[in-house]
């Protein structure tokens, strides 16, 4: 059995108006992988971090990291965590490049070091031209791989993500995904909120999913996808009207597909999937469809079908 690294015992948060964020989080992490906390808004998820990190104290339960409970202001947690929040406004007096050197060296990089990877990031980040720029002058963008960069450049034991790729176009999206894979280590555990689900599958060991402040589904992928039930996804590129396509589908195989443009999905039992896709083919509708894709479901399109179970409400990508 795996030691565990992280823990949350019967953690509840209750906020003065009343509200419960968090009720009864029992959780547990070993080192060495990437989580991914996901769910609808007001989930529960950006308060679980603030506590992980000493910004808020539980209402109940307790907070462990290796043995150790984390209390607000504790100095240890400060040099163990990273943490890199929705809206960070500490770095936006510093100039582009000291925001980033600065944040090594406060977490003891030697000098040197800390500005190699300072330049590093500079160039992979497309930074290197507005380094002497106040990080309060950038764009929301560009002030996000900031925040990125100064969270990557010296990484602690415990890093702690909320959004990373906000307002990020999708190249420098890749980019971070990539640096955030980077970070597995066997010594290192990656705690991250996003709701972009399907990039943030790239990366992810293991799913947490919170709705109404409390955990729903928890485990690998895998582990998710065999708890809801395996299926299939059949997606058809096609020529015809749209809406008379999506009739004579919904005629043949008794489903009304998901449209998108020309684009119709259907979610089918794996058990099922060759035979719908035979009816299809077999219905006189072979020669209006442009292309064919069938796979094994994303974690999105499971995530999308734990909360549609749960009647949560409509995910709202880019705000929590």
């Amino acid at each position: 059995m795996e030691q565990s690294f992280l823990t949350f015992n019967q953690v509840s948060k209750q906020y003065r108006t009343g509200q419960w964020a968090n009720r009864g989080i029992t959780l547990s992490f070993p080192a060495g992988q990437i989580v991914g906390i996901l769910g609808p808004n007001g989930a529960g998820k950006t308060t679980l971090l603030r506590m992980l990190v000493g910004l808020l104290k539980p209402t109940a339960g307790d907070i462990r990291l290796s043995d150790r409970v984390i209390h607000p202001g504790q100095r240890w947690v400060q040099e163990m965590i990273t943490y890199l929040p929705q809206h960070p406004l500490a770095l936006s007096d510093l100039k582009v490049e000291e925001a980033i050197r600065y944040s090594a060296l406060l977490r003891g990089v030697q000098p040197e070091v800390a500005r190699e990877r300072t330049e590093e990031l500079l160039r992979d980040f497309d930074l290197s031209s507005m380094r002497s720029r106040l990080v309060s002058q950038l764009s929301g963008g560009e002030s996000r791989l900031v925040s990125v960069a100064s969270v990557l450049v010296a990484p602690t034991p415990v890093v702690a993500l909320d959004e990373p790729t906000n307002e990020l176009d999708p190249l420098m999206r890749k980019q971070v995904w990539e640096r955030i894979g980077n970070l597995r280590s066997e010594n290192r555990l990656v705690l991250l909120v996003s709701h972009n689900v399907l990039e943030a599958e790239t990366v992810l060991d293991y799913v947490v999913i919170l709705a109404e402040g409390q955990v729903v589904r928890s485990g690998s992928p895998q582990t998710i996808r065999d708890e809801v039930g395996r299926f299939t996804t059949i997606v058809l590129s096609v020529k015809a009207h749209v809406q008379e396509w999506v009739a004579k589908v919904a005629g043949v195989v008794g489903e009304r597909p998901e449209v998108d443009g020309a684009v119709l999905t259907l979610h089918v039992a794996q058990s099922e999937a060759v035979q719908r896709l035979t009816t299809i083919l077999r219905g006189g509708l072979a020669e209006e469809i442009e292309s064919i894709q069938v796979s094994e479901p994303s974690l999105e399109e499971m995530y999308l079908r734990i909360r549609d179970q749960l009647h949560t409400p409509d995910l709202q990508r880019g705000a929590n």
